[in-house]
């Protein structure tokens, strides 16, 4: 289910809302029939994920899986234009809208297994604390993704869930550091290894926080400065791309490269050393033969995932726009079709 959903919104991530970098329009490196048999692959593949939807809205997954999973196959929804309440898929958007909003608890946290007192706790087990950072964030972007796209009256209901969901980021940002390093980014809700900050969770919560602001939540600017400057100091310069924690920089994997350059874009620095030097390792690491390791084996993790990394880097490359997207789209939509199954899916990891 991981696979088929991340590789459904690496195929549909040309048609993010934000527009690219400069250069041409992203649809001009496709011919029209090319755009055909993308759009009979995507149509294809939300057929089957509508298929899978429970009853009671959310996707199939573990329960410390949730409510990320279930935002992620609606943001698939979304990004190719389908609007809640509206259309073929219009119930199964406002169902499964509905299952993540319920998902929160009474401190605001976004996720199915997290503690549920009036205050955050972070005495849990690793294996609930680690989910509840992505399902928190991820919601959290879903949900503001969607925000200006409802009605009136499910504005008036969502409203409050995402400001609560605001507040836990912001307190969650603010807890103290063992190492100044650390500063400005998100980690775990449990405090695991001593290390308070790595790239793939402040990558989810900055597009949060982003998506909030722009759907006019009150977003401190310092908080995605300090955001931003916390990606800027996972970048390795020795190796042209980002690493995922900064005790650990003798390695690099593709999902990193593609958080670190979608930090920065969606902050406005398309233009940095560090955006355009990644994007370059991006293109070198490749994804040319479908759910493989990446070429450049020497500075890839040993636990590089090729869908999470293929959902990031799509968007990233997307958002630099110019020759990384030219050679990055076109390949990839090949292997990307070439993998899907007869029924719309993609194999599991």
């Amino acid at each position: 289910m991981r696979a088929f959903l991340c590789c459904c919104m690496a195929l549909l991530s040309f048609s993010a809302l934000a527009e690219p970098s400069e250069g041409e329009s992203p649809r001009q490196i496709l011919t029209d029939t090319e755009w055909e048999r993308v759009n009979k692959s995507v149509d294809q593949a939300l057929e089957w994920l509508a298929h899978q939807q429970n009853p009671d809205g959310s996707f199939p997954t573990s329960p410390t899986g949730q409510p990320a999973v279930s935002s992620l196959c609606t943001m698939a929804f979304l990004a190719q234009g389908h609007l809640p309440g509206e259309g073929k898929y219009g119930d199964h958007l406002q169902k499964a809208l509905d299952y993540i909003v319920s998902c929160q608890k009474r401190n605001g946290i976004l996720a199915a297994v997290a503690p549920n007192g009036s205050q955050i706790s972070r005495t849990v087990q690793h294996n609930i604390g680690y989910t509840v950072s992505y399902n928190h964030a991820i919601a959290g972007l879903v949900l503001s993704e969607s925000f200006s796209m409802a009605g009136s009256e499910r504005t008036k209901t969502t409203q409050p869930v995402i400001q609560k969901a605001l507040d836990v980021s912001f307190a969650m940002q603010d807890w103290p550091n063992e190492q100044d390093r650390d500063k400005g980014g998100w980690r775990y809700l449990d405090d695991y290894e001593h290390i308070d900050s790595d790239l793939s969770i402040t990558g989810w919560q900055l597009m949060f926080l982003r998506s909030a602001k722009n759907a006019g939540f009150e977003v401190e600017q310092q908080r995605i400065e300090r955001a931003v400057a916390y990606v800027r100091r996972c970048f390795l310069k020795d190796k042209g791309t980002f690493t995922y924690k900064l005790e650990r920089r003798d390695r690099a994997s593709r999902g990193m490269a593609g958080a670190g350059i979608l930090a920065l874009a969606h902050s406005g620095l398309h233009h940095t050393s560090e955006a355009q030097r990644a994007g370059d390792w991006v293109l070198k690491s490749g994804f040319q033969r479908y759910n493989a390791p990446g070429r450049v084996t020497g500075d890839i993790r040993s636990d590089d995932r090729y869908h999470y990394g293929l959902l990031l880097c799509s968007q990233a490359m997307y958002q630099l726009g110019g020759r990384h997207w030219r050679e990055f789209f076109p390949p990839m939509v090949k292997v990307l079709i070439s993998g899907q199954n007869a029924d719309g899916s993609w194999q599991a990891d």
